[in-house]
């Protein structure tokens, strides 16, 4: 990275953290995307794709990630556990949670004309590895380590989705005769392809609107059936999402936006609108906005040093009176496709706790919901 690129960015974080609310304590908050979505089910699956020519493993996504195992989990808690604060707690992640996955044997079965998901739980159940890892999640949640927040029902738009499987292009038929939902195009394509099913809220035109409620409503709903509470803080899949949703995730109990940055459809064929909230700012549903201000994803680059990058940008946070809010992928934590993607990453997050705890002794871990609670300025309950 060339010495202006680090200064811009360096400028970038600042501006990011000097508006808004401050507070007087150092805490440290993980909020990481795609929990429960399925990406790629299996290693064979993966080794077919490549094999026809999809360029699975030029896209870290692709490359590493898929739904989380029951090693995923009990690995990940370990070195979460491993790490206390000054308050004597656990580090602890806020995994934003997908609910629903396509029934690709159902969708397949009516000759995929209609859109059918199957709950995340059935997901589980399809293999070995995963069969209990939805029990594992609970342990997670009731050792205080792991915290699910609400992410969207499917990661993806259903009826884009769908039509680009109905008729589809060689890539698309490959993927989904092994159950993937993926970003990596063939290698005989001239370009990447613009996937634009992966934001679940985006919309061609606004009439789409009640569906997408719709969808928000029941996710929100299965999030509560599955995890036995409701989902107090929202992050939309790639940041996508209208305003007018924020109503809807309100009356399903949404009270924070993790999405201080956002962007907002403005139709088929046009550009997202680019929208910057600063701390503590509000919708007018009441909502409190905080932004991610920290960056750990070492799926990305295994070469580059994460550590060094994070504890930087968690310094500025602080120096600002902002909690440091670490933006990390599922991706990152998962080995089903490859071990080395989640051993190289535990070394590197336990190195980060570690020195996180000794640079700053008072610091304190906590969720994305009892950091709404602390925003707003009331004592969780």
């Amino acid at each position: 990275m060339s010495i202006i690129h680090k200064i811009e960015r360096n400028l970038a974080k600042n501006y990011v953290n000097f508006r808004g609310v401050s507070l007087h304590k150092k805490y440290v908050i993980i909020e990481s995307d795609d929990w429960g979505a399925i990406r790629v089910p299996d290693k064979a699956s993966y080794e077919r794709m490549l094999k026809a020519g999809i360029q699975v493993d030029k896209d870290y996504f692709d490359r590493y990630d898929s739904l989380e195992s029951e090693k995923d989990l009990t690995e990940l808690f370990e070195v979460l556990h491993s790490v206390k604060d000054s308050m004597g707690n656990p580090a602890v992640i806020t995994p934003l949670c997908i609910l629903a996955n396509p029934d690709f044997e159902s969708i397949e079965a009516n000759g995929r004309t209609q859109y059918v998901f199957e709950p995340v739980s059935k997901t589980y159940q399809r293999n070995p590895w995963t069969e209990h890892s939805l029990n594992f999640v609970n342990q997670g949640i009731s050792s205080g380590v792991f915290h699910p927040q609400f992410h969207a029902r499917e990661h993806l738009h259903a009826e884009r989705w769908l039509k680009a499987v109905a008729n589809p292009t060689l890539k698309e038929k490959i993927a989904f005769e092994n159950h993937s939902v993926i970003i990596s195009r063939m290698s005989n394509d001239p370009k990447r392809v613009n996937l634009d099913y992966f934001p679940a809220y985006d919309f061609d035109n606004y009439s789409e609107m009640e569906q997408l409620k719709s969808n928000m409503t029941e996710g929100l709903k299965m999030f509560e059936d599955t995890f036995g509470y409701k989902s107090v803080s929202f992050c939309p899949p790639c940041g996508v999402i209208h305003d007018d949703l924020f109503e809807t995730a309100a009356k399903g109990g949404i009270k924070g936006l993790q999405a201080g940055q956002h962007f907002i459809p403005q139709g088929k064929g046009l550009s997202f609108k680019q929208v910057d909230h600063f701390w503590g700012s509000k919708t007018p549903f009441g909502q409190i906005y905080w932004r991610r201000n920290c960056t750990f994803e070492p799926a990305k680059n295994h070469d580059y040093d994460w550590v060094d990058r994070c504890l930087a940008e968690i310094n500025i946070a602080f120096r600002w009176g902002k909690p440091a809010t670490i933006n990390s992928h599922r991706v990152n934590y998962i080995g089903t496709l490859d071990p080395r993607n989640r051993e190289d990453t535990l070394r590197q997050l336990k190195r980060l706790l570690s020195e996180i705890v000794k640079r700053w002794p008072d610091v304190e871990f906590m969720n994305s919901e009892q950091l709404y609670y602390t925003l707003c300025g009331h004592s969780q309950k």
